[in-house]
This record gives C-alpha cells, sequence and structure tokens, in this order.
C-alpha cells in the first residue's frame, strides 16, 4: 500500500502540533477497532505505537508529531491475489490510528491539503480522496484517523458498526502484545522465515501471531494455529520446530530438547508455540513489511 502519510501538506502536520487535546479512555467492555476487521480471508495487522516506535517512525516517516502522538495502529489488509508470500504492495486495505488526533483541527487542516479533495454522499458522510490516487482518508471522531485505498464509504461503516469478529478474548491477546497478527482462514500470509510452505498456509483454520520483546531485548514468537485437521497439526508442529532448530544450530546457539518440547505444544488440531525467539532476519523481513504497507 501506499506510504499515505507522504502525500499529505506540511499544514497537516502544523495543524497536529498546535493541537492540546488529550484523549479520554471509553469506560465499560473493551472494544479495539481491529475487532470488526477480522472478517474470513482478511489479514488483520495490530501495533502498539507506544511498544513500538521506532517501527512507526519508520513508517510515518517525516510526520515525527504524528507518530508520537499514535498509540496503536491496526490494519485491513485483503490480498489481491493468493500469491504465497503475501504481495505487500498488491493489496486492498483500511486502517485505523488511535492517538491525540482532535477532529476539528485535523479535518480543517485537511481541507487545505492540494493532493486531496473534499468528498460527500447523500447520507452526509465526508471524506478526502486523494486528486490522482486510490488514497481516502478522514477523522470521523476525536482520537480516530481512518484511511483507505478502497472505499471510504465501506470501510467507514465497519467502523462504525464496532461488531466484534474478533473475540474478547482474543483481541485482548493482540492488544497486550507489540505485534498481532491475525487472519480467519486465511488464503496467504506474510513469510516470518518459519519454512511454511504454501499448503500448509491455505488449510488453516485460524492463525493467531503475537510479538513481543522480552527483557532482554530479543523479540519472541507466541503462535497460535489451528488448522484443517489433527494430522496435519501434527505435520505444522513438527516444521516449524525443525526449521526452528536448524536456525539454532546454524547460529550456534545452544538448546534443549526439554525446552523445546515445552515450546511446541499440539491439542487436537490446534499448534501452540510459546516464547520462540526470533532472529534479527525474522524480525527486519517483518518490519520491512509493515512498513510498506504503510
Amino acid at each position: 500500500m501506499v506510504r499515505f502519510f507522504k502525500v499529505a501538506s506540511s499544514l497537516f502536520l502544523v495543524v497536529i502540533v498546535l493541537s492540546s487535546c488529550v484523549s479520554t479512555a471509553e469506560k465499560g467492555r473493551p472494544y479495539y477497532d481491529f475487532q470488526a476487521m477480522g472478517e474470513e480471508g482478511i489479514i488483520v495487522v495490530t501495533v502498539d505505537a507506544q511498544k513500538e516506535q521506532d517501527l512507526v517512525a519508520g513508517a510515518f516517516s517525516g510526520l515525527e508529531e504524528f507518530a508520537r502522538r499514535s498509540r496503536r495502529i491496526s490494519l485491513s489488509l485483503k490480498p489481491v491475489s493468493d500469491a504465497y508470500p503475501l504481495e505487500t504492495g498488491n493489496l486492498s486495505a483500511f486502517g485505523v490510528v488511535d492517538g491525540d488526533y482532535p477532529k476539528f483541527l485535523i479535518n480543517t487542516g485537511m481541507m487545505y491539503a492540494k493532493e486531496f479533495e473534499r468528498k460527500s454522499n447523500a447520507d452526509g458522510l465526508t471524506w478526502f480522496a486523494q486528486k490522482e490516487g486510490t488514497l481516502s482518508l478522514y477523522t470521523p471522531k476525536n482520537d480516530k484517523f481512518l484511511f483507505t485505498n478502497t472505499s471510504y464509504e465501506e470501510s467507514y461503516a465497519a467502523f462504525e458498526a464496532k461488531n466484534r469478529l474478533i473475540d474478547d478474548q482474543t483481541a485482548m491477546q493482540m492488544a497486550h502484545a507489540s505485534i498481532a497478527v491475525y487472519s480467519l482462514h486465511p488464503e496467504t500470509f506474510f513469510d516470518l522465515g518459519l519454512g511454511l510452505p504454501e499448503t500448509v498456509i491455505k488449510q488453516a483454520k485460524v492463525m493467531l501471531l503475537l510479538v513481543n520483546q522480552n527483557e532482554a531485548g530479543a523479540y519472541t514468537l507466541d503462535a497460535f494455529i489451528t488448522m484443517d485437521t489433527t494430522k496435519l497439526a501434527s505435520t505444522l508442529s513438527q516444521m516449524v520446530r525443525s526449521g526452528y532448530i536448524a536456525r539454532l544450530k546454524r547460529e550456534k546457539i545452544p538448546y534443549k530438547i526439554a525446552d523445546l518440547m515445552q515450546m511446541f505444544l499440539i491439542e487436537d488440531d490446534r499448534v501452540t508455540i510459546k516464547h520462540m525467539e526470533l532472529g534479527e532476519e525474522q524480525m527486519q523481513a517483518l518490519r520491512q513489511s509493515l512498513t510498506g504497507m504503510l
């Protein structure tokens, strides 16, 4: 996806800098914008912007104040093709940036952005569309910035409906992670260097990946993958474990078989991977993929 913030005018940034609004937390049952994105075949990505400041700063290069004010970035990614691995430059996408973004000032500033024109429909919905491009964006309420390279009307409807397509327990796990990726019946997926072939990805029912940074500064992966059959779950576990051991041997990192047995678990058709340390190459590939979508 186009790095959309590059096309906004300098006035957009000035408006943000002048703001001093402070957002407040919603009361009651927690709801996360990415919960409405969990449709079948969609890849949902959410990033804790406070934990991943370097990643967010890289994605919003040149808009440091915007990046600093962000709290969470959530993306709904619909692959245009089922090519594996996921082609990050060929996606239908919409996203929500949650942060300290006052509606009035942001939208007023966008009125002066030469690259955009104001649009509206018969229902009174308003947004800004790129004059030469597919990007549409708007701040429909304080602290919420929406963008899409498809239909803004459809994206806004999904945002406003607040459907909990991702259940609350899973959403809470995703919200607590630095980076979380979820997909229901994926047709393709990221290549995280785990050695997963296309056939395995296409036979997964649900994929949930949670990436966190530990106290030592290393990134670890917790994964919960439900396959079509118990046999496929066993095959997946063996493939990931073998690939992980091969990397440890290649990098001359000592390991214990007992620890690996606790790291890779199978329960019927579900594979659980706990605290698997990701190599620098794997994290670099993930960062490049995420940055390239913005």
